[in-house]
């Protein structure tokens, strides 16, 4: 009698200390919880409170007005002119404002009366040089939700849409890429696009080249705007105008960046 005892005692604060611990671990993974719950709240109030810096207004120049620059008058000290990824190759450096620059010769200005294309081809390639944006381009395909269906940007590319006008048509063409996406690998081509607005606010030159294996059409950045991705719709313009699209802000993604380009020139 007393060795059963015994072993109902034993076991008995076995189990009483095994509730003792489950009680504890569930307490604190749920504060764990509250904390990361909170933690995020906060991240997500700030990140949405500076989304207003995203926003820029600027007039468009002419393409002649920007000619000029040549690799004389760039300055290639490390730590100032040349990106930390580029001091081993100091000679080999050539800025984004040189790039850009090499790729607008043999543009043509469309001038005021602007230009009027029709059944012109899809684009394949776009880049932006200003920001480092150099892209296939995808036409996008729907997804079904079942009792909606949106648009499913591809990975690792830039999409458009195909019911938008064709880049050079016009009316507004809509391009849409992915900002970042560590996790699922869909590609961040247009994580350099929230870069755009503090350039534009600067007065720097952000230029948009599309290319269609026939034509190349350059459209010039004039403006950013944030907008909830419940708000987000595809208007269209009577001029020819461009829109790239990601999402913001960062491990938020519920709203959308949006610039906006004229276009300016052709070749």
């Amino acid at each position: 009698m007393e060795a059963g005892y015994d072993y109902l005692l034993i076991h008995g604060r076995l189990q009483r200390r095994i509730a003792n611990f489950t009680g504890i671990f569930l307490l604190a993974f749920g504060f764990l919880l509250l904390a990361s719950g909170g933690a995020y709240y906060a991240y997500s109030a700030n990140a949405k409170s500076n989304l207003d810096d995203l926003a820029a207004v600027v007039g468009p120049r002419a393409v002649s007005s920007i000619t000029g620059n040549s690799a004389s008058n760039v300055s290639l000290f490390p730590g100032k002119a040349i990106t930390a990824e580029s001091w081993d190759n100091v000679y080999g450096y050539e800025p984004a404002s040189l790039k850009q620059q090499n790729l607008l010769d043999g543009f043509s200005p469309i001038g005021e009366s602007g230009v009027t294309l029709t059944e012109v081809p899809s684009s394949t390639r776009i880049l932006v040089p200003a920001i480092g944006v150099d892209s296939t381009i995808s036409e996008l395909s729907i997804l079904n939700l079942g009792d909606s269906r949106a648009y499913e940007s591809p990975d690792n590319t830039v999409g458009h849409i195909p019911e938008s006008a064709n880049a050079g048509e016009s009316g507004t063409s809509w391009f849409f890429g992915h900002t970042e996406s560590p996790i699922s690998r869909e590609g961040s081509v247009f994580f350099n696009l929230q870069l755009v607005p503090e350039k534009l606010r600067n007065g720097e030159d952000v230029f948009i080249i599309t290319d269609n294996g026939i034509n190349q059409f350059l459209y010039q950045a004039t403006t950013s705007q944030v907008v909830h991705q419940n708000d987000l719709t595809l208007d269209a313009t009577p001029g020819a105008d461009i829109n790239l699209v990601s999402s913001v802000p960062r491990f938020v993604y519920d709203h959308r960046l949006v610039v906006s380009g004229e276009l300016v020139a052709l070749r």
